[in-house]
């Protein structure tokens, strides 16, 4: 990707990219930072296991996925996180869901 002045130009280029490329990833809320980091939540139900929908955006960005157990208020919670660098642009995708959804590989 071309170098440009406004660092925020090539992420939105690049989540147009995406998007366009990949019409079979679940939707996202996504944010473009000041410096141009694009960043995207994968926001369903709680109790809905995220870790399949993840995994997507992990190979369509050429990226590994991270899990990490949590426990919030007594909560056990499954965190799932993808940091990769595609098309020049610094992508952070995240997402989360109960640990039971996710099944015994996070819950433990």
């Amino acid at each position: 990707m071309k170098t440009n002045p406004i660092p925020q130009h090539g992420a939105s280029l690049a989540l147009v990219q995406l998007l366009t490329e990949h019409p079979e990833l679940a939707p996202a809320t996504w944010r473009i930072d000041r410096d141009g980091m694009l960043s995207g939540t994968v926001a369903y139900n709680s109790d809905f296991d995220v870790r399949p929908a993840m995994a997507e955006y992990a190979e369509a960005l050429g990226a590994t996925l991270h899990e990490q157990p949590v426990t919030s208020q007594g909560v056990e919670h499954a965190t799932f996180h993808i940091f990769a660098k595609w098309r020049d642009v610094r992508v952070n995708v995240w997402a989360s869901c109960a640990a039971a959804a996710a099944g015994s590989a996070v819950a433990a």
